[in-house]
């Protein structure tokens, strides 16, 4: 396999077997986004400690492969963050996909590296940074 078939698969596999895909009964913040170019819809829930670190996050969502497979993989990086930490990495990763610019892998963007092909198809960043602004959306909301 190359990069781009690695990358694909990890695309299809968050889209199709998602780990934080669920509704939080209990939470602290949620907010929802739309994309009005595509129709994809994000909603995050969360909960913080008192400190803001988010201690749980869960999400519904009714969108296309790209924007579940990034949400789903935002829930993973974005757990234990604050709303500043949340809002420095979503800004990093935007940059880094509309730039082309190469995630290391040992960065902490490093599970989006399948993303950074989108850099080619503009129209579709929104999908992947949907997620992110709703989460950023939420923890503003607490």
């Amino acid at each position: 396999m190359d990069a781009e078939e690695i990358y694909q698969a990890v695309i299809m596999d968050r889209a199709r077997h998602p780990r934080h895909q669920r509704r939080l009964e209990v939470f602290d913040a949620e907010a929802r986004e739309v994309n009005p170019l595509c129709g994809d819809r994000v909603t995050v829930r969360l909960c913080c400690d008192a400190g803001g670190r988010i201690t749980e996050l869960g999400y519904e969502a009714r969108a296309c492969a790209i924007c579940l497979a990034a949400t789903d993989l935002m829930a993973d990086i974005a757990s234990g963050m604050t709303a500043a930490e949340v809002d420095a990495t979503a800004a990093m990763f935007e940059v880094a996909i509309r730039s082309g610019e190469s995630i290391g892998e040992d960065s902490i963007l490093s599970p989006l590296r399948p993303f950074q092909a989108l850099r080619d198809t503009p129209s579709r960043i929104g999908c992947a940074t949907l997620g992110w602004r709703s989460l950023s959306m939420a923890l503003r909301n607490q």
